[in-house]
Protein backbone atom coordinates (compact mmCIF):
# COMPACT_ATOMS: atom_id res chain seq x y z
CA UNK A 1 0.00 0.00 0.00
CA UNK A 2 1.35 2.86 -1.18
CA UNK A 3 -0.04 6.01 1.51
CA UNK A 4 1.32 8.80 -0.51
CA UNK A 5 -1.11 8.08 -3.19
CA UNK A 6 -4.22 7.91 -0.73
CA UNK A 7 -6.33 11.06 -1.08
CA UNK A 8 -7.71 10.78 2.18
CA UNK A 9 -4.25 10.38 3.89
CA UNK A 10 -2.54 13.21 2.34
CA UNK A 11 -5.85 15.05 3.37
CA UNK A 12 -5.26 13.80 6.87
CA UNK A 13 -1.64 14.58 6.98
CA UNK A 14 -1.88 18.46 5.17
CA UNK A 15 -4.14 19.32 7.67
CA UNK A 16 -2.18 18.07 10.59
CA UNK A 17 0.90 19.72 9.26
CA UNK A 18 -0.71 23.58 9.18
CA UNK A 19 -2.18 22.95 12.26
CA UNK A 20 1.27 21.77 13.58
CA UNK A 21 2.78 24.55 12.00
CA UNK A 22 0.39 26.96 13.80
CA UNK A 23 1.44 25.50 16.80
CA UNK A 24 4.83 25.95 16.16
CA UNK A 25 4.14 29.67 15.42
CA UNK A 26 1.63 30.36 18.17
CA UNK A 27 4.40 29.08 20.81
CA UNK A 28 6.88 31.24 19.33
CA UNK A 29 4.85 34.59 19.07
CA UNK A 30 3.45 33.95 22.51
CA UNK A 31 6.34 33.08 24.58
CA UNK A 32 8.36 35.92 22.49
CA UNK A 33 5.44 38.52 22.95
CA UNK A 34 5.48 38.09 27.33
CA UNK A 35 8.94 37.98 27.73
CA UNK A 36 8.97 41.44 26.21
CA UNK A 37 5.83 42.77 27.82
CA UNK A 38 6.60 41.36 31.03
CA UNK A 39 10.66 40.59 31.14
CA UNK A 40 9.61 37.47 33.10
CA UNK A 41 10.33 33.58 32.36
CA UNK A 42 7.57 33.28 34.96
CA UNK A 43 5.04 34.66 33.02
CA UNK A 44 6.12 33.18 29.78
CA UNK A 45 5.94 29.63 31.34
CA UNK A 46 2.60 30.16 32.65
CA UNK A 47 0.92 31.56 29.79
CA UNK A 48 1.95 28.61 27.73
CA UNK A 49 1.10 26.28 30.29
CA UNK A 50 -2.47 27.08 30.00
CA UNK A 51 -3.43 25.25 27.73
CA UNK A 52 -1.90 21.99 28.84
CA UNK A 53 -3.38 22.56 31.79
CA UNK A 54 -6.74 22.57 30.48
CA UNK A 55 -6.03 19.38 28.07
CA UNK A 56 -4.64 18.15 31.30
CA UNK A 57 -8.82 17.67 32.73
CA UNK A 58 -10.25 17.41 29.42
CA UNK A 59 -8.55 14.94 27.40
CA UNK A 60 -9.94 11.90 29.03
CA UNK A 61 -13.57 13.40 27.47
CA UNK A 62 -11.75 13.46 24.14
CA UNK A 63 -11.11 10.12 23.98
CA UNK A 64 -14.31 9.16 25.07
CA UNK A 65 -16.31 11.57 22.39
CA UNK A 66 -13.66 9.71 19.77
CA UNK A 67 -14.73 6.10 20.78
CA UNK A 68 -18.55 7.08 20.84
CA UNK A 69 -19.02 9.86 17.69
CA UNK A 70 -17.36 10.05 14.15
CA UNK A 71 -13.97 11.15 14.06
CA UNK A 72 -14.11 13.43 10.81
CA UNK A 73 -16.80 15.12 11.99
CA UNK A 74 -15.06 16.15 15.46
CA UNK A 75 -12.17 17.00 13.45
CA UNK A 76 -13.78 19.78 11.40
CA UNK A 77 -15.87 21.13 14.43
CA UNK A 78 -12.56 21.36 15.99
CA UNK A 79 -10.85 22.55 13.62
CA UNK A 80 -13.05 25.35 12.81
CA UNK A 81 -13.41 26.33 15.99
CA UNK A 82 -9.13 26.51 16.27
CA UNK A 83 -10.17 29.34 13.03
CA UNK A 84 -12.36 31.04 15.35
CA UNK A 85 -10.34 31.43 18.09
CA UNK A 86 -7.00 32.58 16.38
CA UNK A 87 -9.16 35.08 14.24
CA UNK A 88 -10.11 36.97 18.08
CA UNK A 89 -6.87 36.68 19.72
CA UNK A 90 -5.05 38.20 16.36
CA UNK A 91 -7.85 40.72 16.29
CA UNK A 92 -7.91 41.90 20.06
CA UNK A 93 -3.92 42.20 19.69
CA UNK A 94 -4.08 44.38 16.61
CA UNK A 95 -6.23 46.75 18.21
CA UNK A 96 -4.88 46.49 21.95
CA UNK A 97 -7.88 45.25 23.30
CA UNK A 98 -7.27 43.78 27.29
CA UNK A 99 -4.65 41.79 25.17
CA UNK A 100 -3.37 39.78 28.50
CA UNK A 101 -6.81 38.72 29.51
CA UNK A 102 -7.90 38.14 25.82
CA UNK A 103 -4.61 35.82 25.59
CA UNK A 104 -5.41 33.94 28.44
CA UNK A 105 -8.96 33.55 27.42
CA UNK A 106 -8.00 32.27 23.93
CA UNK A 107 -5.45 29.68 25.05
CA UNK A 108 -7.97 28.14 27.54
CA UNK A 109 -10.18 27.66 24.69
CA UNK A 110 -7.31 26.08 22.56
CA UNK A 111 -6.58 23.72 24.98
CA UNK A 112 -9.92 22.67 25.18
CA UNK A 113 -9.97 22.52 21.60
CA UNK A 114 -7.17 20.11 21.38
CA UNK A 115 -8.17 17.99 23.76
CA UNK A 116 -11.12 17.08 22.18
CA UNK A 117 -9.48 17.20 18.76
CA UNK A 118 -5.90 14.85 19.19
CA UNK A 119 -7.47 11.87 20.40
CA UNK A 120 -9.97 11.71 17.11
CA UNK A 121 -7.24 12.80 15.47
CA UNK A 122 -4.77 9.97 16.11
CA UNK A 123 -7.60 7.55 15.74
CA UNK A 124 -8.88 8.81 13.15
CA UNK A 125 -5.30 8.00 11.47
CA UNK A 126 -5.64 4.62 12.48
CA UNK A 127 -8.74 4.18 10.68
CA UNK A 128 -7.38 5.63 7.94
CA UNK A 129 -4.10 3.36 7.35
CA UNK A 130 -4.67 0.20 9.67
CA UNK A 131 -2.27 -1.26 12.12
CA UNK A 132 -0.18 -2.83 9.09
CA UNK A 133 0.77 1.12 7.74
CA UNK A 134 0.49 2.53 11.45
CA UNK A 135 4.60 2.81 11.92
CA UNK A 136 5.08 4.68 8.17
CA UNK A 137 1.76 6.71 8.79
CA UNK A 138 3.24 8.10 11.68
CA UNK A 139 6.26 8.86 10.53
CA UNK A 140 5.17 10.50 7.09
CA UNK A 141 2.86 12.30 9.35
CA UNK A 142 5.70 13.85 11.78
CA UNK A 143 7.94 14.37 8.68
CA UNK A 144 5.69 16.86 7.05
CA UNK A 145 5.41 18.26 10.58
CA UNK A 146 8.84 18.66 11.23
CA UNK A 147 9.44 20.03 8.16
CA UNK A 148 7.04 22.52 8.72
CA UNK A 149 8.03 23.30 12.22
CA UNK A 150 11.35 24.04 10.76
CA UNK A 151 10.40 26.42 7.65
CA UNK A 152 7.96 28.02 9.96
CA UNK A 153 10.37 29.50 12.82
CA UNK A 154 13.15 30.32 9.80
CA UNK A 155 10.22 32.25 8.50
CA UNK A 156 9.03 34.03 11.60
CA UNK A 157 12.43 34.48 12.37
CA UNK A 158 12.89 36.49 8.51
CA UNK A 159 9.45 38.80 9.59
CA UNK A 160 10.88 39.30 12.86
CA UNK A 161 13.01 41.89 10.88
CA UNK A 162 11.11 43.82 9.26
CA UNK A 163 7.59 43.05 10.31
CA UNK A 164 5.86 44.07 13.71
CA UNK A 165 4.86 41.12 16.41
CA UNK A 166 1.29 42.39 16.27
CA UNK A 167 1.41 42.01 12.39
CA UNK A 168 2.61 38.25 12.62
CA UNK A 169 -0.27 37.43 14.67
CA UNK A 170 -2.52 37.51 11.89
CA UNK A 171 -0.47 34.39 10.39
CA UNK A 172 -2.01 32.34 12.76
CA UNK A 173 -5.70 32.33 11.55
CA UNK A 174 -4.34 32.01 8.21
CA UNK A 175 -2.40 29.04 8.50
CA UNK A 176 -5.39 27.36 10.28
CA UNK A 177 -7.67 28.52 7.73
CA UNK A 178 -5.70 26.46 4.87
CA UNK A 179 -5.88 23.56 7.28
CA UNK A 180 -9.05 23.89 7.62
CA UNK A 181 -9.76 23.54 3.66
CA UNK A 182 -8.04 20.05 4.05
CA UNK A 183 -10.10 18.87 7.03
CA UNK A 184 -13.61 19.81 4.86
CA UNK A 185 -11.76 17.54 1.90
CA UNK A 186 -11.18 14.77 4.57
CA UNK A 187 -14.46 15.27 5.60
CA UNK A 188 -16.61 14.52 2.25
CA UNK A 189 -13.81 12.38 1.00
CA UNK A 190 -13.51 9.65 3.63
CA UNK A 191 -15.81 7.07 4.44
CA UNK A 192 -16.10 5.67 7.65
CA UNK A 193 -14.71 1.89 7.63
CA UNK A 194 -17.86 -0.47 7.92
CA UNK A 195 -17.07 -1.83 11.14
CA UNK A 196 -16.91 1.61 13.11
CA UNK A 197 -20.74 1.57 13.42
CA UNK A 198 -21.48 -1.56 15.64
CA UNK A 199 -18.50 -0.61 17.22
CA UNK A 200 -19.46 2.75 18.17
CA UNK A 201 -23.46 1.53 19.35
CA UNK A 202 -21.24 -1.12 21.60
CA UNK A 203 -18.88 1.90 23.06
CA UNK A 204 -21.76 4.07 23.78
CA UNK A 205 -22.40 1.99 26.47
CA UNK A 206 -19.50 2.10 28.04
CA UNK A 207 -18.08 4.90 30.71
CA UNK A 208 -14.98 7.06 30.78
CA UNK A 209 -14.44 4.95 34.17
CA UNK A 210 -14.14 1.70 31.74
CA UNK A 211 -11.56 3.21 29.97
CA UNK A 212 -9.65 4.38 32.82
CA UNK A 213 -9.65 0.65 33.92
CA UNK A 214 -8.69 -0.84 30.81
CA UNK A 215 -5.60 1.15 29.93
CA UNK A 216 -4.56 1.04 33.66
CA UNK A 217 -5.22 -2.39 34.22
CA UNK A 218 -2.62 -3.42 31.06
CA UNK A 219 0.84 -3.03 32.05
CA UNK A 220 2.68 -2.32 29.17
CA UNK A 221 -0.01 0.60 28.01
CA UNK A 222 -0.05 2.05 31.75
CA UNK A 223 3.86 2.17 31.61
CA UNK A 224 3.82 3.53 28.29
CA UNK A 225 1.62 6.57 29.92
CA UNK A 226 3.45 6.87 32.55
CA UNK A 227 6.51 7.94 30.54
CA UNK A 228 4.86 10.21 28.52
CA UNK A 229 4.21 12.31 31.88
CA UNK A 230 7.65 12.88 31.39
CA UNK A 231 7.41 14.75 28.55
CA UNK A 232 6.62 17.18 31.96
CA UNK A 233 10.71 17.44 31.63
CA UNK A 234 10.90 18.64 28.03
CA UNK A 235 8.54 21.32 28.46
CA UNK A 236 10.64 22.76 31.79
CA UNK A 237 13.02 23.85 29.41
CA UNK A 238 10.84 25.48 27.02
CA UNK A 239 10.14 28.66 28.62
CA UNK A 240 14.28 29.15 29.01
CA UNK A 241 15.37 28.95 25.29
CA UNK A 242 13.95 32.91 24.59
CA UNK A 243 15.78 33.45 27.60
CA UNK A 244 18.82 31.77 26.79
CA UNK A 245 18.57 33.35 22.87
CA UNK A 246 18.23 36.58 24.20
CA UNK A 247 20.25 36.67 27.07
CA UNK A 248 22.83 34.19 26.96
CA UNK A 249 23.46 33.79 23.07
CA UNK A 250 22.75 37.72 22.83
CA UNK A 251 20.91 36.56 19.08
CA UNK A 252 17.81 38.16 19.56
CA UNK A 253 14.24 37.16 18.32
CA UNK A 254 15.36 36.05 15.23
CA UNK A 255 18.14 33.91 16.47
CA UNK A 256 15.11 32.29 18.85
CA UNK A 257 13.44 31.69 16.28
CA UNK A 258 16.60 29.77 14.39
CA UNK A 259 16.72 27.59 17.97
CA UNK A 260 13.29 26.70 17.27
CA UNK A 261 13.90 25.67 13.94
CA UNK A 262 17.25 23.45 14.89
CA UNK A 263 14.80 21.56 16.94
CA UNK A 264 12.24 21.14 13.85
CA UNK A 265 15.30 19.89 12.05
CA UNK A 266 15.98 17.05 14.40
CA UNK A 267 12.37 15.98 14.23
CA UNK A 268 12.81 15.63 10.37
CA UNK A 269 15.88 13.90 10.40
CA UNK A 270 14.46 11.62 13.16
CA UNK A 271 11.25 10.66 11.11
CA UNK A 272 13.80 9.81 8.17
CA UNK A 273 14.94 7.08 10.20
CA UNK A 274 11.71 6.07 11.60
CA UNK A 275 10.18 5.37 8.20
CA UNK A 276 13.73 3.71 7.48
CA UNK A 277 14.18 1.32 9.67
CA UNK A 278 10.53 1.39 11.46
CA UNK A 279 11.37 -2.59 13.14
CA UNK A 280 14.44 -1.05 14.84
CA UNK A 281 12.23 1.28 16.83
CA UNK A 282 8.78 -1.00 17.74
CA UNK A 283 10.10 -1.49 21.37
CA UNK A 284 10.91 -0.52 24.32
CA UNK A 285 14.88 -0.17 24.29
CA UNK A 286 14.21 2.87 21.50
CA UNK A 287 12.23 4.29 24.06
CA UNK A 288 15.00 4.59 26.91
CA UNK A 289 18.23 4.95 24.50
CA UNK A 290 16.34 8.24 22.61
CA UNK A 291 15.45 9.97 25.73
CA UNK A 292 18.73 9.51 26.87
CA UNK A 293 20.52 10.82 24.00
CA UNK A 294 17.97 13.91 24.09
CA UNK A 295 18.94 14.49 28.18
CA UNK A 296 22.40 14.57 26.97
CA UNK A 297 21.88 16.78 24.02
CA UNK A 298 20.29 19.71 26.38
CA UNK A 299 22.58 19.39 28.80
CA UNK A 300 25.28 20.15 25.72
CA UNK A 301 23.05 23.02 24.80
CA UNK A 302 22.86 24.96 28.31
CA UNK A 303 26.58 24.77 29.09
CA UNK A 304 27.35 26.06 25.81
CA UNK A 305 27.59 29.41 24.85
CA UNK A 306 28.54 29.04 20.99
CA UNK A 307 26.05 29.22 18.72
CA UNK A 308 26.77 26.49 16.24
CA UNK A 309 26.92 23.89 19.21
CA UNK A 310 23.96 25.38 20.85
CA UNK A 311 22.10 24.59 17.22
CA UNK A 312 23.80 21.26 16.85
CA UNK A 313 22.50 20.16 20.30
CA UNK A 314 18.83 21.01 19.47
CA UNK A 315 18.90 18.96 15.99
CA UNK A 316 20.65 16.12 17.99
CA UNK A 317 17.74 16.75 20.55
CA UNK A 318 14.91 17.07 18.38
CA UNK A 319 16.26 13.90 16.37
CA UNK A 320 15.90 11.35 19.58
CA UNK A 321 12.75 13.33 21.03
CA UNK A 322 10.71 13.14 18.15
CA UNK A 323 11.23 9.27 18.06
CA UNK A 324 10.95 8.84 21.67
CA UNK A 325 7.85 10.39 21.03
CA UNK A 326 6.50 8.63 17.64
CA UNK A 327 7.38 5.20 19.64
CA UNK A 328 5.10 5.37 22.60
CA UNK A 329 2.27 6.77 20.26
CA UNK A 330 2.82 3.57 17.97
CA UNK A 331 2.86 1.36 20.68
CA UNK A 332 -0.40 2.53 22.38
CA UNK A 333 -1.82 1.98 18.83
CA UNK A 334 -0.67 -1.37 18.74
CA UNK A 335 -1.90 -2.15 22.04
CA UNK A 336 -5.31 -0.49 22.57
CA UNK A 337 -8.04 -2.34 21.46
CA UNK A 338 -10.07 -0.71 18.67
CA UNK A 339 -13.00 -0.53 21.13
CA UNK A 340 -10.50 1.19 23.73
CA UNK A 341 -7.95 3.33 21.51
CA UNK A 342 -9.65 6.50 21.29
CA UNK A 343 -9.78 6.13 25.36
CA UNK A 344 -6.05 5.39 25.84
CA UNK A 345 -4.72 8.11 23.09
CA UNK A 346 -6.98 10.37 24.93
CA UNK A 347 -5.17 9.49 28.38
CA UNK A 348 -2.00 9.90 26.44
CA UNK A 349 -2.47 13.19 25.59
CA UNK A 350 -3.81 14.13 28.75
CA UNK A 351 -0.49 13.19 30.16
CA UNK A 352 1.53 14.78 27.88
CA UNK A 353 -0.26 18.15 29.19
CA UNK A 354 2.10 18.03 31.85
CA UNK A 355 4.31 20.17 29.89
CA UNK A 356 2.04 22.60 30.96
CA UNK A 357 3.32 22.07 34.31
CA UNK A 358 6.53 21.89 33.12
CA UNK A 359 6.13 25.27 31.25
CA UNK A 360 5.43 26.77 34.50
CA UNK A 361 8.11 24.78 37.03
CA UNK A 362 10.97 25.92 33.90
CA UNK A 363 10.01 29.49 34.20
CA UNK A 364 10.09 29.65 37.96
CA UNK A 365 12.76 27.68 38.39
CA UNK A 366 14.78 29.30 35.83
CA UNK A 367 14.71 32.31 37.47
CA UNK A 368 15.23 31.23 41.09
CA UNK A 369 17.76 28.58 40.47
CA UNK A 370 19.00 29.83 36.97
CA UNK A 371 18.65 28.57 33.74
CA UNK A 372 22.14 26.30 33.56
CA UNK A 373 20.78 23.90 36.88
CA UNK A 374 17.41 23.62 35.77
CA UNK A 375 17.89 22.12 32.49
CA UNK A 376 20.71 19.84 33.96
CA UNK A 377 18.59 18.90 36.83
CA UNK A 378 15.57 18.05 34.69
CA UNK A 379 17.47 16.24 31.57
CA UNK A 380 18.81 14.13 34.66
CA UNK A 381 15.51 13.28 36.17
CA UNK A 382 14.42 12.17 32.39
CA UNK A 383 16.98 9.72 31.73
CA UNK A 384 16.87 8.19 35.65
CA UNK A 385 12.84 7.92 35.28
CA UNK A 386 13.42 5.75 32.21
CA UNK A 387 16.13 3.93 33.30
CA UNK A 388 14.25 3.02 36.44
CA UNK A 389 11.22 1.74 35.35
CA UNK A 390 13.03 0.03 32.45
CA UNK A 391 14.95 -2.28 34.74
CA UNK A 392 12.13 -2.80 37.33
CA UNK A 393 9.72 -3.98 34.91
CA UNK A 394 10.47 -6.83 32.81
CA UNK A 395 7.55 -7.46 30.64
CA UNK A 396 8.03 -3.16 29.33
CA UNK A 397 11.30 -4.26 28.54
CA UNK A 398 10.68 -7.16 26.65
CA UNK A 399 7.88 -4.82 24.97
CA UNK A 400 8.32 -5.12 20.98
CA UNK A 401 5.68 -5.27 18.30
Amino acid sequence: MNLLKSNNFRFLIFANAFAFLGWIIRNLLVNWYILEETNSTIFVGLYAAVPSFIMFFCGPLGGQLADKYQRKSIFLITRISACIIFFFLAFSIQIEFYVMYIMAFCLILIGIQESIEAPAERTLLVDIVGLRYITLGNSITEFINSFLSSVGPILIAILFLSVDIVKLFWSLPLVYVISLCFVVLLFVNFKNPPFEQDEIAEVKNKSLKDGLRYAFNDINIRVLLILSATVFFWGVSQPLIPKIARDVLQIGESGYGILVASEGIGWMIGCIFLALFPNLFRNSRAIVISITLYSLSMILFVISNNLLISIISLVIGGVFHVIWWTVIIILLQNLADNFYRGRVLGLFFTFVQLTGLGFLIGGWSGEIFGILNTIILSSVFLIMIHLFIFFISRKFRLLSI
